[in-house]
């Protein structure tokens, strides 16, 4: 897929150009390197252009192969997920370019920064303004709820994967959707809430118990479950399975268990 048609034929060029350079290993600043990808970025053309970020996704092999073949992962896959996300009125990246090399396999997609910071960062950074840190927290779980209704369940929902724009109400941006799907699956409690989980097992600074329950507040108040203390039941049991899972025994036990009278909406 080439770079955007509407973007200039320079913007065009120096995206291919930082593409390649990605897939060399030669840009300027990595990201990360995780499991099955490694993550680069940019600016394209001048130094105030924009920033994009170019994720190479490593060949799939055994199962991986098999789970990619089913699923109609990679990609496409990001692509065609991302734009219907848009479509349907959710902060997501844009896609600016996707390719893959004829002989290792690799696949790179390339999407544009998005606007606002990574939710740790931001509730860092609003720590000391309490009314805002908790709209901001209510709106989110408000905002998952959202993308829960129009079918979606992100595959990575974890905190760094969700972007806050300094904005009035909260406005959020879902990141990295190599795994996430549009499925009759997010009609049922069972697989919402083990998405919803995913940002409760992770530690940040500043972050506290009162927070996450905060958020399963927002959540639960737009979701409406058939027994919101039942679906509170749950979503603790999953969350503790999940901390065992990764191995986090120091953590503290999960907020939604606070008694409901300690938070309100703020």
């Amino acid at each position: 897929m080439p770079a955007q048609a509407h973007y200039s034929q320079k913007f065009r060029a120096d995206l291919i150009d930082s593409a390649l350079a990605a897939i060399a290993g030669s840009l300027k600043w990595r990201v990360r390197r995780s499991r099955y990808a490694e993550t680069w970025r940019a600016r394209i053309g001048a130094p105030d252009g924009p920033v994009a970020y170019f994720k190479i996704l490593d060949p799939a092999r055994g199962m991986r192969a098999i789970a990619r073949w089913i699923q109609i992962a990679g990609m496409h896959h990001v692509a065609a997920i991302t734009a219907s996300l848009r479509r349907d009125g959710f902060g997501a990246p844009e896609v600016l370019l996707i390719g893959q090399e004829q002989s290792g396999g690799r696949e790179i997609v390339v999407t544009r920064r998005v606007a606002g910071t990574a939710a740790p960062r931001h509730l860092r950074e609003h720590r000391g303004d309490i009314k805002a840190k908790r709209a901001i927290l209510w709106a989110l779980g408000s905002e998952i709820a959202r993308l829960h209704r129009a079918g979606y369940l992100h595959g990575d929902l974890t905190p760094y994967n969700v972007f806050v724009a300094a904005s009035i109400p909260p406005s959020f941006s879902f990141i990295d959707h190599e795994r996430t799907r549009r499925t009759w699956l997010s009609r049922f409690e069972r697989p919402r809430l083990r998405n919803f989980v995913q940002l409760g097992h992770f530690e940040f600074d500043g972050l506290t118990n009162t927070d996450r329950m905060r958020v399963w507040c927002g959540y639960a108040s737009a979701i409406r479950p058939q027994s919101r203390r039942s679906a509170r039941k749950r979503v603790v049991a999953m969350i503790r399975a999940r901390i065992a899972r990764d191995g986090s025994r120091s953590k503290p036990e999960p907020a939604v268990i606070v008694r409901r009278r300690e938070v309100g909406k703020g």
